[in-house]
């Protein structure tokens, strides 16, 4: 199997199992929260501290890839995710949990970061479609995850359960990312010069920085706190709550697949608006309606505008900063971190002092306010365009 190929493979599977890991904590999160006797502040804390150790992940992870190779790195950030799962699956109190969600943050800065690299690195000519595709995969783990999760959940102790399936499966693909940085080893790639690193400057990169800690924030959130949301405040049946994870994540795994066809013919730049709208039409009919079958509309349709904005924000940085793209990645990814940070912990404050509704709508918020900032990305990337004609 050529490099290419077997990369994509792999990174496929990885982003498979992210998305089927995270989405069984967020699916099962009521139980945790009863069974490790979690508060809404807690649970945010759970939520978002984390991705500090995952802005330190993304900065070594990207010192590493520069010395030595991407692919050694998304192998270390694999076998630390692995550690972390299992040691969340076993764990009997709070803090030992929390002590796994940092481990877990730490090997996926290091994957995630890794992985955007190595893309870049091998210079595929259609990268908004190869990151597109690659991500439909994490949303795939999302909707099989919770459909797992109500299956396993009869009793709110079963909740690690899905964890250690994990794993066990995390060990596995492990072994192939070796084999890809094997393999990798001996075939020439392009871009591995030292080449001198700077930060840019131009409005456009930072627009796609702020875009990507909006959007990271927001996504991850809702993620996180949607079934709470179905549990609580909508009086859904935690079983049947624990699903709602999986509309999202079809929403957003269908999104991708015709995101990935079209990106790249529509425009990266007029995506993100058509994308950005669609998400906070899902949203609002998800959060005011009242109805479940339209909560439940609301919710996929909102998957569907989530689905391409993250790979669509790190093709226009792979594409127009392939010289300078491991400082533009690292800055991106750790931006996200902070929007996750900021949302989960904002979302659990608000909801410990008024209610879930109301730490939601900071979700609502931060959708609206990422159209408005890619509408500027596209009215940029306009004017650039008229520019380079005159």
């Amino acid at each position: 199997m050529k490099l290419t190929s077997f990369f994509v493979t792999t990174a496929s599977l990885v982003y498979f199992m992210i998305g089927f890991t995270a989405q069984s904590i967020n699916s099962a999160l009521p139980a945790i929260a009863i069974e490790l006797e979690m508060s809404h502040s807690m649970t945010g804390l759970v939520l978002g501290l984390p991705s500090f150790v995952y802005q330190i992940a993304v900065l070594l992870a990207a010192a590493s890839s520069r010395k030595f190779s991407p692919f050694s790195t998304v192998t270390f950030g694999i076998l630390c995710i692995t550690l972390s799962v299992l040691f969340m699956a076993l764990s009997k109190t709070y803090n030992m949990f929390l002590v796994g969600r940092l481990l877990f943050g730490f090997g996926l800065g290091a994957t995630e970061i890794s992985i955007a690299i190595s893309v870049s690195q091998l210079a595929f000519r259609r990268t908004g479609g190869v990151l597109n595709s690659v991500y439909s995969f994490f949303a795939l783990g999302s909707i099989v995850a919770p459909i797992v999760v109500s299956v396993i959940l009869t009793d709110t102790s079963r909740w690690n359960i899905p964890l250690l399936a994990a794993s066990a499966s995390f060990l596995a693909i492990s072994l192939l990312s070796w084999k890809v940085w094997k393999k990798a080893s001996t075939e020439p790639v392009s871009g591995v010069e030292k080449r001198k690193l700077y930060l840019p400057r131009d409005s456009v990169f930072w627009l796609v920085t702020i875009g990507g800690l909006l959007y990271i924030g927001y996504e991850m959130g809702l993620f996180s706190w949607l079934s709470s949301f179905a549990y609580e405040e909508k009086l859904i049946p935690l079983r049947i709550a624990s699903l709602t994870p999986s509309l999202l994540a079809l929403g957003l795994f269908i999104g991708r697949i015709i995101t990935g066809v079209i990106v790249d013919k529509v425009g990266l730049q007029r995506t993100l608006v058509v994308l950005g709208v669609i998400s906070l039409g899902g949203f609002s009919l998800t959060f005011y309606t009242a109805d479940t079958v339209l909560l439940s509309i609301g919710v996929f349709v909102t998957g569907l505008g989530f689905s391409g904005i993250f790979p669509t924000l790190q093709a226009i940085l792979v594409s127009g900063y392939r010289e300078n793209r491991e400082v533009v990645l690292a800055i991106f990814a750790a931006s996200g971190s902070i929007g996750v940070v900021m949302t989960n912990i904002l979302v659990g404050g608000v909801s410990d002092r008024t209610s879930l509704s109301d730490g939601i709508l900071i979700i609502g918020s931060l959708i609206a306010t990422s159209t408005v900032v890619f509408v500027f990305i596209y009215l940029l990337h306009c004017r650039r365009r008229r520019s380079e004609t005159l």
